[in-house]
């Protein structure tokens, strides 16, 4: 390596001392990722968690930073989703063995844009100034949350039961809370490894950072007053109640139904005596069950005595046959006295869980993975209108994971739908982390959309989250138990800005990184 003036030339691979003192850093990283995770639950580490990998790639060559950035993030993910092998396998009938190297090539997938931005760190030299930690936030926030994912999850749902810290959803969605999340790592870094040499740039890392948390918080706490002032002001409510069946995972026929809904039947009479329920809603469970295609379902719950609507969760057979297996829908019915007046079929459906991706252009892999379901999409959102005595509401049905995915969303409520209902079987992953991970990455929809998201759910976790982000406490039901619950939820107009312009902090952040690579990209090369 000849060395060129005034700049000291950096080995592809430290010392075999760093690189042991740089491995401790990340599994720190790591460490504090899946603490911060919603599996871990302590959700102030999000602010710190990747602060010792950015200390790690200070002063290392791109090639090196780039594998610290993959190993970390690879780990990272691996140990917050672990609970995802075994929930596949339940759900899809795959051995458990075939579902590893599956989750091990998506935690790969997902590591590679924290990969690229290590590198592109390291190559720019952003880390040990303000605007190279602005830079860096920018370029993970892109990079995440602007290409493609399987399952937009993220550090920034961490904080998804800190509603004061998560209201700026309301203007960029998920990835204005990320940038915010991380730009304070990345300046808390960079004014850690300033400290030594330039005690006022890194005091100006500090209080900038401070500073950003401080203006996020205080946008919480005034943005959450007026929302919460706005609902309680609200014309339009209705009494919603919700059942969770608690069926375990191996009860998955149509025999199997048939012999344990009676607990069912008297979960749904207990709600009914409550008060008079605008919307009962039934969640998606482990069976085959339908109000419009199986006589004895429907004469089943017209026996039940209640006033207002039935919301039920279903399947519908391609074709008349529901005996045949050409494959199925998973569908929602809504159930106005003894009709289905309206029905959703769902879109958006779960590799291996619900189809075996690729199967067209690949047939082989049915006979790997022959216990793969067979469901088809629907092709349009069918918002389900629910009369009131006072109004109407028009439900936008979202069944299991289809509310993780934001854009998804904002199509619905775009054609009217005000109030998200979101119905889940996540018995399949146990009494894991899978629960709280799959409500984290529902719950900002609320935020985002400043509407009431209603998620009822087989085993758990149910819960009411208000448009200002929080869980409605009596709308809750112990996880991992059988029972109801009976809820006021009121429907207020509110909008966001995020709801009418989805688009532009996408685009401020794709200006502003641009103009940073090329800025950047001429002064390496001067």
């Amino acid at each position: 390596m000849i060395p060129v003036a005034g700049r000291t030339p950096v080995a592809a691979f430290p010392v075999r001392q760093k690189q042991l003192f740089d491995l401790l850093l990340l599994l720190s990283t790591v460490l504090l990722f899946y603490l911060a995770f919603p599996g871990g639950g302590i959700a102030v580490l999000a602010w710190f968690a990747i602060i010792p990998v950015i200390i790690a790639l200070d002063k290392s060559h791109k090639r090196y930073a780039f594998m610290l950035g993959l190993l970390a993030a690879t780990l990272g993910w691996m140990v917050s989703i672990w609970w995802a092998v075994e929930g596949i396998a339940r759900i899809s009938a795959i051995p458990a063995n075939l579902v590893v190297p599956v989750i091990f090539i998506y935690c790969l997938y997902s590591a590679l844009p924290y990969a690229l931005v290590t590198w592109l760190h390291s190559r720019c030299r952003w880390g040990r100034s303000i605007s190279g930690a602005i830079k860096s936030a920018l370029a993970l926030t892109v990079l995440v949350n602007f290409v493609p994912q399987l399952l937009p999850g993220n550090l920034a749902h961490a904080l998804y039961l800190t509603p004061l810290q998560i209201q700026l959803a309301d203007i960029g969605g998920v990835p204005l809370v990320f940038f915010v999340v991380h730009c304070v790592n990345f300046l808390l870094a960079a004014g850690l490894l300033l400290w030594r040499s330039q005690r006022r740039k890194s005091l100006g890392c500090f209080i900038l950072a401070a500073a950003i948390f401080l203006v996020n918080l205080g946008y919480g706490v005034i943005k959450s007053e007026r929302v919460a002032d706005k609902v309680a002001r609200a014309d339009t409510s209705l009494t919603l109640a919700m059942i969770q069946p608690n069926f375990d995972i191996s009860l998955r026929t149509r025999e199997a139904w048939l012999q344990n809904r009676e607990g069912v039947w008297a979960l749904m009479q207990e709600a009914a005596k409550q008060e008079p329920i605008d919307l009962m809603v039934i969640p998606e469970l482990p069976v085959p069950l339908s109000y419009k295609n199986y006589l004895e379902d429907q004469r089943f719950f017209d026996e039940i005595d209640r006033e207002g609507d039935l919301l039920l969760t279903a399947i519908q057979g391609l074709e008349d046959n529901m005996k045949s297996d050409p494959g199925y829908f998973n569908t929602m019915e809504l159930v106005s006295g003894q009709q289905v007046n309206h029905q959703y079929f769902k879109q958006k459906l779960l590799p291996l869980g619900e189809y075996l991706p690729f199967e067209q252009e690949l047939p082989f892999l049915r006979t790997w993975f022959p216990g793969a379901a067979n469901y088809q999409s629907g092709q349009e959102f069918q918002l389900l209108p629910l009369a009131l005595d006072k109004g109407k509401v028009n439900i936008l049905p979202l069944i299991c994971y289809e509310a993780v995915f934001s854009d998804f969303v904002g199509a619905g409520v775009g054609l009217g739908g005000n109030l998200l209902v979101n119905t889940v079987n996540d018995a399949w992953f146990g009494q894991s982390p899978g629960g709280k991970v799959h409500l984290a990455l529902s719950l900002f929809r609320a935020v985002e959309y400043r509407l009431p998201l209603v998620r009822a759910t087989n085993t758990g976790i149910t819960a009411i989250i208000d448009p200002g982000g929080k869980i409605i406490p009596e709308s809750q039901i112990i996880p991992y138990q059988a029972g109801f619950s009976v809820t006021e939820v009121k429907v207020a107009n509110i909008g966001s800005f995020y709801q009418a312009n989805p688009d532009v902090f996408k685009y401020i952040c794709l200006l502003f990184l641009g103009y940073a690579l090329i800025t950047g990209m001429r002064k390496k090369n001067a």
